[in-house]
């Protein structure tokens, strides 16, 4: 017996009953391939985002999600830079003038990123990192600490250009 044989046996209800199952099935594959983590059967969800992995970094909040507001590294990153910039305070090697300055610049950062104004911290860093050369040619930092304080912060906007 061919398909076409089969179908003129099966009722009109039975009939369209199997094309609504296809319809539902070919619907559950198309949306699984789309949010594959979500379907996986491990995914805690709460806010309903489909992220999981990497994981969401607030699952309260659904516009917070890698590639979209995901902060806490960078801004931890910034805050051990701001840390390095008080140990310069401290050593005297800058004055709390020079130290505001920079520090300053960094917070200016972590609030952007916080607002989800990536390329205003970019520019806050960017703004850093002028600084320091400027410390650097002065003569009010070493090259040394001021190339580590650079490679610090380039690497963080490198994190930022592709979060």
């Amino acid at each position: 017996m061919d398909k076409v044989s089969i179908m003129n046996h099966v009722s009109p209800y039975n009939r369209r009953v199997m094309i609504i199952f296809s319809l539902v099935l070919a619907s559950m594959i198309i949306i699984s391939s789309q949010f594959p983590i979500a379907f996986a059967g491990n995914c805690k969800d709460d806010d309903g985002d489909f992220v999981c992995d990497p994981p969401d970094c607030d699952d309260n909040d659904r516009e917070v999600y890698p590639g979209h507001g995901c902060p806490p590294t960078s801004i931890e990153d910034i805050e051990d830079i701001i840390s390095d910039v008080k140990a310069l305070l401290t050593s005297g090697d800058i004055n709390s003038g020079q130290a505001n300055a920079l520090i300053s610049k960094l917070q200016n950062a972590i609030n952007s990123i916080e607002a989800d104004k990536i390329n205003a911290a970019i520019g806050k860093l960017n703004s850093f990192i002028n600084q320091i050369n400027a410390y650097i040619n002065s003569g009010v930092i070493s090259s040394y600490d001021g190339g580590l304080l650079i490679t610090d912060v380039q690497s963080i906007i490198e994190t930022l250009k592709t979060g």
